[in-house]
């Protein structure tokens, strides 16, 4: 007997093999974590919640994103297809599973493209000299971002992952000079005087303050590890087999946890978090961007421009990386049959699902000036809550590996564990995590916006934005009802057969 665990049934969709490198596909899943503004964000947050204790906490919290990955990975290895998540969750738990996972996929990609945008059109106003945003720049500003990375994405997978790779060493490179010179002036003695010096206590679990301190820090830290799976959605375009194509995410998620460690120490020992001094990580003009406050400390004033255009590249490329894997998991939804034919179309030249992505594209930018002539502050809290997206999307792959491995894995102890064990405690982690993320979030003090009906404006936007999908999934069933009889993508585990059985040769 042995282990038949390559899912059957799936469909070439026009993508060219090959049209992505290996180390391509690893810089997609870099760029989409969006290391440059992600710590912008999460340094301050993160050392307000957990003190000198963040490098600890940022490593705690990637442990269920790389029990995430090994699901990633080996449903990769069994079917590598550009639907992921949807693809995965309709063949091992079943098709309305599937269907919302890839919902919440598109949602979030849509949300981070919102997310990018804000962020671009900030850094450009600094870059600029705006000290207020005129609607007609905010605008402008957000229709050739958009347009930029949309046209650059439809272009074709080796030219939008070769721009990617280019824009992932720039933002690296910027990040690696002004790590080394944090570093430079900790060694020269001229950190900030409030800075504690660093120490090996800073990797002890047992020194965070509370669990309360910890559960914050790692909900913050927890979620800027989102993106590292935008390299698995080009698996059928990766050189190489599956089983290489699968690993990538993995290299992504360690290269990027090796990042933010080093880059925390770093701005720990140097700026302190001593919340009265003005250099602090903590202090309240400083903890929304932490990046700045750094560069502008070191090298003088124009530190605001060099981390303005740090942080735009990364905006830009953490787009370009989020709307290739989006338009991918709606092409295979498409050819699947679970939404309109009309996302399957791929261009025969550039052989790209080129409707799909500018339909991505249109639909950012709607979702982006809709809340922008709401309110700014409704565009901030917009960004808070793609959480609940992600965790739903990452939930379902988790759960899928364990589904669909659970007959073969127990014949190992190793696949046991990487395989079915790891994955359940991620799925149990993410589901504890989105409960009391929603519950943070329906406290009107949450977020910018306050709330409606006593309920935070943040958790109504996270959760009824991913609950449309309910009906929208409903009105499909009825209009195309084959994919959900699983009549085009079948429920299928994997499962022994025996050594003289050649079925799997058919």
């Amino acid at each position: 007997m042995h282990e038949e665990t390559a899912m059957h049934g799936l469909k070439a969709k026009g993508l060219k093999k090959g049209s992505v490198s290996k180390s391509a596909a690893v810089t997609i899943g870099l760029a989409a974590t969006a290391p440059a503004y992600s710590l912008t964000g999460a340094l301050g947050y993160g050392a307000s919640e957990s003190g000198y204790q963040l490098p600890i906490v940022f490593i705690l919290s990637v442990i269920p994103m790389f029990f995430v990955a090994l699901s990633y990975k080996h449903l990769t290895t069994s079917a590598p297809d550009s639907g992921t998540v949807f693809t995965w969750g309709t063949k091992a738990i079943g098709p309305r599973a599937g269907w919302f996972g890839g919902w919440a996929l598109l949602l979030a990609s849509m949300m981070a493209g919102v997310t990018a945008t804000q962020i671009t059109v900030n850094a450009l106003a600094v870059l600029f000299s705006l000290a207020k945003i005129p609607v007609w720049f905010n605008f402008v500003v957000a229709i050739l971002f958009i347009f930029s990375t949309t046209y650059l994405t439809a272009l074709g997978a080796k030219e939008s992952s070769r721009t990617t790779m280019i824009l992932t060493f720039l933002q690296y490179g910027g990040l690696i000079a002004l790590a080394g010179m944090l570093y430079i002036h900790i060694l020269q003695g001229n950190a900030v005087v409030t800075a504690a010096p660093f120490s090996l206590q800073w990797f002890n679990p047992f020194e965070i303050p509370s669990f309360s301190a910890f559960l914050n820090g790692f909900l913050i830290a927890l979620f800027i590890f989102w993106g590292f799976d935008a390299s698995l959605a080009m698996s059928e375009e990766t050189a190489g087999n599956s089983e290489q194509a699968g690993q990538s995410g993995i290299i992504a998620m360690i290269i990027t946890i090796i990042t933010y460690v080093i880059f925390s120490i770093a701005a720990l020992a140097y700026a302190g978090i001593d919340a009265e001094n003005q250099s602090s990580l903590t202090f309240k003009d400083n903890i929304d961007s932490t990046i700045t406050v750094l560069v502008t400390d070191i090298i003088g004033a124009e530190g605001a421009l060099v981390a303005a255009l740090i942080v735009a590249i990364s905006a830009f490329s953490a787009t370009i990386s989020t709307i290739m894997p989006a338009a991918r998991v709606a092409l295979a939804m498409s050819t699947y049959r679970a939404i309109p034919r009309k996302f399957s179309l791929v261009n025969k030249v550039t052989h790209t699902p080129q409707f799909a992505t500018w339909m991505i594209g249109v639909m950012t930018l709607i979702i982006y000036i809709t809340l922008s002539l709401i309110s700014e502050s409704i565009v901030k809290d917009a960004i808070h809550s793609v959480s609940i997206a992600v965790c739903t999307y990452y939930t379902v792959a988790a759960l899928s590996c364990v589904f669909y491995f659970h007959r073969t894995a127990f014949n190992h102890w190793h696949t046991a564990l990487s395989q079915v064990i790891l994955p359940a405690i991620a799925t149990i982690i993410l589901i504890a995590v989105s409960i009391i993320q929603a519950w943070n979030m329906m406290d009107p003090g949450y977020g910018s916006s306050g709330s409606i009906a006593g309920i935070g404006a943040v958790f109504l936007i996270g959760v009824i934005t991913l609950l449309i999908g309910i009906p929208l999934m409903v009105l499909w069933n009825l209009q195309e009802p084959k994919f959900f009889r699983g009549e085009t993508l079948p429920l299928e585990r994997a499962h022994m057969v025996p050594d003289n059985d050649d079925s799997k040769q058919q």
